[in-house]
């Protein structure tokens, strides 16, 4: 008599589910090299030359990208206004004090491009103040994308592809209504650039060495990038021994830095810091901010305890960054770290960890998770060994895809605020007399704002 099995059910679905699982990875193989065969050639050498010219060509590629981020801010150079720091820190005190603003220390650091950029901007009439400092941002951005672009990054990231990915990403990223279009915020993407020139191929003229350590010097004082970028430095130190320029850039920037955060501290964890808020951080503002971008995520609703999914969702984003980096260039790999560094020094910042983690706020923070979260979409989806795990991660690129064009052109913001009529006046001041303007720092509310008072010279 034949004994009965009593896992005969689940070894036939067993087997039913792995014939079906085989299946679609050989569908899944087969529809890779389908689609390959069916790309147009000539396309492929239209995007080649297109890319070559671009990459072979700064200022041409300066202007494209600039053209690019300006699309994204039409709204906010037809209403320009003074956003966050920009009036209250930035362009009063180069009104103000003039060149002696250039070294005051503000939120424990130096912002040493941010205030030359307002020394420019005050060399005009007041009016034209808001508008200079965002066009000044949008530019910091095109030119931190040409330079991703440039053949000086060829030997760190050989594909032209994933240079204009990197590049694009700068410009696109779906989760930056905080960073975009103001000076305050200009320096989370000199800290790409940063990086960029430390892992490039050093200029061949002794002119452009000597460019790239000003702008080091520039950068190094902006920003608190400067000491984790000399740890970059000298952990290359076999490959910078003929870039001594650089190293000491860095290591005199480092010091300067660290002895303005030590003088000023501002270190400190927030009572409400918790294995919870750390996950919906993860999620919120690194998964759920690259795939669908500000408005969804803004809108999604948090819940006050340990939720299943928000854990599962920082597992999976931590498992695909370093799923990504495995194999990765050390300009990434570095790209990563410093994420890593920022993510950090936020959450021992004291600010609150529950604020972290909503979103729409801090996005500054996670703007290199992001960037190096996008990457490993794209490595993971290309790499993969499996076609169903390569066409899965190509399906979340899909998503990120449609993110870039839902937020390409973010709400109209400062609906309460209008700098014309505000500073309309100023002209009939009499010297000494001083006028106050609303500028807003929240582009989700208009019921946040400081009022910065303007005084009229000689």
């Amino acid at each position: 008599m034949k004994k009965h099995d009593p896992f005969a059910t689940l070894k036939s679905l067993e087997k039913a589910v792995d014939g079906a699982l085989f299946g679609l990875e050989n569908a899944g193989q087969k529809l890779e090299t389908t689609l390959l065969s069916r790309i147009p050639k000539s396309g492929l050498r239209g995007m080649n030359r297109a890319l070559r010219l671009l990459e072979s060509r700064f200022l041409l590629a300066f202007l494209f990208f600039l053209l690019l981020v300006s699309s994204r801010a039409l709204h906010w150079l037809v209403n320009p206004q003074f956003y966050i720091e920009d009036g209250q820190e930035f362009y009063l005190s180069a009104f103000n004090q003039g060149m002696h603003s250039i070294l005051r220390e503000y939120a424990s650091y130096y912002h040493v491009v941010p205030r030359l950029l307002s020394l420019a901007a005050v060399g005009f009439p007041v009016r034209y103040g808001p508008l200079l400092l965002e066009v000044a941002a949008l530019c910091v951005q095109a030119a931190v994308a040409a330079f991703l672009l440039s053949r000086q990054m060829a030997k760190q990231l050989p594909s032209k592809l994933v240079r204009f990915g990197l590049a694009f990403f700068v410009i696109a990223d779906p989760n930056s209504t905080e960073l975009f279009a103001n000076v305050s915020h200009s320096q989370w993407y000199l800290g790409i650039l940063s990086l960029a020139i430390l892992y490039s191929e050093p200029g061949r003229r002794a002119l452009s060495r000597f460019g790239e350590g000003a702008v080091l010097v520039l950068i190094g004082l902006t920003g608190p990038f400067a000491p984790i970028l000399a740890i970059f430095s000298w952990s290359r130190f076999k490959q910078l021994r003929s870039r001594w320029l650089v190293l000491a850039v860095t290591t005199l920037t480092a010091v300067v830095t660290a002895a303005s955060m030590l003088q000023h501290p501002r270190d400190g964890i927030n009572e409400d810091a918790s294995a919870t808020h750390l996950f919906r951080i993860l999620t919120n503002q690194i998964l759920y901010g690259t795939l669908r971008g500000f408005h969804y995520t803004y809108h999604t609703i948090s819940v006050p305890t340990f939720d299943m999914r928000e854990f599962g969702c920082a597992i999976f984003t931590i498992a695909v960054i370093v799923g990504g980096l495995w194999k990765a260039p050390p300009y990434l790999r570095a790209l990563g770290w410093l994420g890593l560094y920022c993510l950090v020094t936020s959450l021992i910042s004291k600010s609150s960890w529950n604020l972290l983690g909503c979103p729409g706020v801090g996005e500054r923070y996670f703007l290199y998770l992001d960037m190096v979260f996008a990457y490993s979409l794209f490595a993971i989806s290309q790499q993969a060994r499996s076609a169903l795990i390569r066409w899965g991660f190509r399906g979340l690129i899909a998503i990120f895809a449609v993110a870039i064009l839902q937020e390409w052109f973010y709400d109209p913001p400062f609906a309460k605020f209008n700098f014309g009529p505000q500073i309309a006046r100023y002209e009939t001041l009499r010297p000494g007399q001083q006028m106050e303007v609303m500028t807003p720092i929240d582009r989700k509310s208009d019921s946040t704002y400081w009022t910065i008072s303007i005084p009229k010279k000689d």
